[in-house]
């Protein structure tokens, strides 16, 4: 890759003792400020037994404690009944300092806060714009944003950053996909925004309804985010199909981290890390919970540290996500190591002791576009991770094939995820258009469905 291509060379190409040296530069000067304005950290540290002011190595800095999910929550709601804001017992900056506040859809009952200061916008808008010059989009190009706007943390940030890149903005928002490809008609944007799971279901519906021929109105790029599908080749070459040969890429942000942090390549070689320097990435042993060396072909559990987060900085940030690491050369040129996602920690199911992941059986459908949509619901008949075999699991069909093909197409579809992932399952065959898939408030399709 060219520099030209890159936003921050000098940032986005450190590696080695180089960028560990930055790294623990801003690790020590972190723990410090947490330590010294946050007593809920000051407690959380001495409580663990670790000495912000003695760190001396990245290798100590894994005797900090996680913060999870759970933990943040929690954190957000003492702080709402002490203080009456839900910015965190966590937070290390004036409330009246906070600049922009998203938050999660709050599947609990209780969102997640996410808050911002002035200068964390500036430095997230630093990692939108190292992204889009990766993806060789330019200030003044026509971004059509097409997602979930309102408190979403990928919504108005996100637009927030295309603004200040100095693209020409329009947000359209999550307003149908009729809606969406009229607009696209008038404005012909050059890259669009979206979840993958709105952009496949757009094609199809405008197909089946509309005038509208997307390969000529459609965006030259495509940018998706928010779940699984964007890094996955049979979706990539199913969106570039629908779109007229458009440029697919993934964009993934980290909790504690300034968004986005992660970005694919034109090779759908993986997620490259875009901002080494503004985050301290972690890769876990997921049974001993012990940091894996960062070395090509690691699998393990990811866990961020944001180094310049403001408001709220969350140390040790356990996403819950399982990651591949490669850090050997791509031959897009992008510098840095890069990653796929495996899957999610707790979404995995244990089937007589495999751990499976819904992703995983949907990826496997994708890989039959004739017969099949890629569309599946894993049915789950009670709270336990634990399922007896077989798992039972809904799989839309292309089109309404005859009894005797769907014999067919469920014999060799189940075959296949008991060659590959080890596990038996019932395949229950629904023709297309027919099975109801559940979207979260955000756009996400929803890949378990709960029976009981």
């Amino acid at each position: 890759m060219i520099e030209s291509n890159l936003h921050n060379p000098e940032m986005e190409t450190l590696q080695g003792s180089a960028l560990e040296a930055v790294q623990l530069r801003k690790l020590k000067k972190l723990v410090v400020r947490v330590y010294e304005k946050s007593p809920y950290y000051k407690n959380k540290f001495d409580v663990a037994g670790v000495n912000p002011y003695e760190l001396n190595s990245l290798e100590e800095f894994s005797h900090y404690p996680f913060f999870t999910k759970e933990e943040e929550r929690e954190s957000q709601q003492l702080s709402l009944k002490q203080y009456g804001h839900p910015y965190g017992m966590h937070v290390t900056c004036d409330v009246g300092d906070i600049n922009l506040t998203s938050a999660s859809s709050g599947t609990t009952g209780f969102p997640t806060f996410q808050a911002v200061t002035e200068k964390d916008r500036r430095m997230r808008n630093e990692h939108m714009a190292r992204a889009l010059c990766r993806l060789e989009i330019k200030p003044g190009d026509t971004a059509l944003f097409c997602g979930e706007m309102s408190m979403w943390v990928a919504g108005i940030p996100s637009i927030d950053g295309l603004l200040a890149y100095g693209c020409n903005v329009v947000p359209v928002g999550a307003k149908g996909s009729i809606k969406i490809a009229e607009m696209m008609d008038m404005v012909h944007p050059v890259v669009a925004l979206g979840t993958p799971s709105f952009f496949r279901h757009m094609i199809k519906k405008v197909a089946n309804e509309t005038n509208i021929n997307l390969c000529e109105v459609g965006p030259k790029k495509i940018i998706v985010y928010g779940e699984p599908g964007g890094s996955v080749p049979e979706v990539v070459r199913e969106l570039s199909e629908g779109f007229g040969g458009a440029e697919i890429y993934d964009i993934m942000g980290g909790t504690g981290c300034h968004n986005p942090l992660f970005v694919s390549c034109k090779e759908n070689n993986g997620l490259h890390i875009v901002a080494p320097e503004n985050a301290y990435v972690e890769i876990l042993d997921p049974e001993t919970q012990k940091p894996l060396p960062m070395e090509d072909g690691v699998t393990g559990e990811i866990v961020l540290t944001g180094l310049d987060r403001e408001c709220g900085p969350l140390i040790r940030s356990q996403v819950k996500d399982l990651v591949r690491v490669f850090t050997s050369p791509c031959a897009c040129g992008m510098p840095g190591w890069r990653m796929f996602i495996e899957g999610r920690v707790d979404d995995m199911l244990l089937v007589k002791g495999v751990n499976v992941f819904p992703n995983a059986i949907r990826d496997i459908a994708l890989k039959s576009p004739a017969v099949l949509t890629g569309n599946i619901q894993v049915l789950k008949f009670s709270k336990s991770q634990v399922i007896e075999p077989p798992l039972e699991v809904k799989v839309e069909c292309k089109g309404n094939p005859s009894q005797e093909d769907k014999v067919k197409i469920k014999k060799k579809l189940e075959g296949e995820i008991q060659r590959v992932l080890r596990f038996r399952c019932e395949a229950i065959l629904i023709d297309e258009n027919k099975l109801e898939i559940e979207y979260g408030p955000t756009g996400k399709a929803k890949l378990t469905k709960k029976m009981y």
